[in-house]
């Protein structure tokens, strides 16, 4: 909900109505293990690029 500029009630009424669970209270711990999650994928994606491109790493990136 951060994300879109919403706060903490916007997420207990947003979980409420899609019949959720309560959105957890303390956030540090489950942003810590997301953040290590895509820092593991996003390095291993890079580094299957820089192997499919024969080792160089002068790869041109797309982004919409």
């Amino acid at each position: 909900m951060r994300c879109i500029r919403k706060g903490a009630e916007s997420a207990v009424i947003s979980c409420g109505i899609m019949n959720l669970p309560p959105p957890p209270t303390k956030f540090t711990k489950f942003n810590t293990i997301l953040l290590q999650a895509a820092r593991e994928t996003c390095e291993e994606s890079v580094a299957e690029a820089v192997e499919e491109n024969d080792g160089g790493r002068d790869i041109a990136v797309a982004v919409d």
